[in-house]
């Protein structure tokens, strides 16, 4: 994907998608709520509550208990 569309256009659907799929639409970032609603687009419709819970804490990089876009992008990218 990073080939066809370079690393702005990459990073710009990422964005999108995040924004549209993953996100709480109200605190514009990604919870445990919305991780765990939205986790089979991810292919993780098996996940406990726990696994959720220590990908959040694992890419929570600001210590919010949620993901931006920037750490989610960085955890999946880990």
């Amino acid at each position: 994907m990073v080939e066809k569309l370079g690393t702005e256009g990459f990073m710009r659907e990422t964005e999108e998608w995040v924004s549209a799929v993953l996100m709480d639409k109200e605190k514009e970032v990604i919870t445990f709520e919305s991780l765990k609603k939205n986790s089979a687009s991810l292919g993780l419709q098996g996940m406990s509550d726990d696994e959720i819970m220590c990908m959040l804490r694992e890419g929570d990089l600001d210590g919010d208990g949620a993901l931006n876009e920037m750490e989610f992008c960085t955890l999946c990218s880990g």
